[in-house]
């Protein structure tokens, strides 16, 4: 076997390794640092977050999210990808509605806001998910470093993680929720604020593993929560409740 059959055996052997004892992967960042201004005014209503709708699957685009792993060639080219199949077993959508209402309620943007079903509520707001998309370069360089070291026992297998350590790739990153409508608790629609769209671009930091896309995708996830609930708190102001 010469040199570079040897290296893709080792890189394959770490892959099924790393496999075989992957984690579960969850829809979470921390709010405990979200702040609001104090002089932003308090829209004084109750409101549910209904779970959100989940049209994901029904998008072409996305069909390689529910049918492969996290790592995934195209065109001859390795990609990391958030794979449906490593999230934990708690359905991602019921997920980013819980992060989504913890998130209002930081950013005090109502009175009070609770999750999916709350009857003392006069107000739900409603959406559809359909784009929660993360991808990017598999880091073949850093790869193969890690290879290398493994053939050199912990001497090795150090070396090559101070190599790894702090690796970025090329990605992108599209989370997309639809349909947004504020009712009444009669189902009398207040406001439909549309769609909400953002694609990030950029180079993220990236592992042998693939698990990195995952807290990446999370990490704009916050971002576009903090960006949506700014837009529904402007286009409230002003509208008879």
């Amino acid at each position: 076997m010469n040199t570079k059959h040897y290296l893709t055996a080792i890189l394959v052997l770490v892959a099924v390794l790393l496999t075989a004892c992957a984690p579960s992967q969850y829809v979470i960042y921390s709010v405990n640092n979200i702040t609001t201004s104090g002089t932003l005014e308090v829209i004084p209503i109750n409101v549910s977050i209904k779970i959100l709708t989940d049209n994901r699957a029904n998008i072409k685009e996305n069909e390689i999210l529910f049918t492969n792993s996290q790592s995934i060639i195209i065109d001859r080219k390795r990609y990391c990808i958030n794979s449906e199949k490593y999230y934990n077993k708690a359905v991602v959508v019921n997920q980013i509605t819980q992060l989504l209402v913890e998130h209002f309620k930081k950013a005090k943007v109502f009175t009070n806001v609770s999750y999916h079903e709350d009857l003392d509520n006069d107000y739900y707001l409603t959406g559809t998910l359909s784009n929660f998309y993360g991808e990017q370069d598999y880091p073949e360089a850093a790869g193969a470093v890690m290879a290398t070291g493994m053939m050199f026992g912990a001497i090795g297998g150090a070396i090559a993680a101070a190599a790894t350590s702090g690796a970025k790739t090329p990605g992108k990153i599209i989370i997309e929720i639809t349909d947004i409508k504020l009712f009444r608790k009669d189902g009398a629609l207040v406001k439909d604020f549309g769609d909400f769209y953002k694609e990030y671009e950029g180079d993220f930091p990236a592992n042998t593993s693939c698990w990195c896309i995952y807290q990446n995708v999370n990490e704009k996830l916050r971002d576009f929560n903090t960006q949506l609930i700014e837009k529904i708190r402007y286009e409230l102001l002003g509208v008879k409740l």
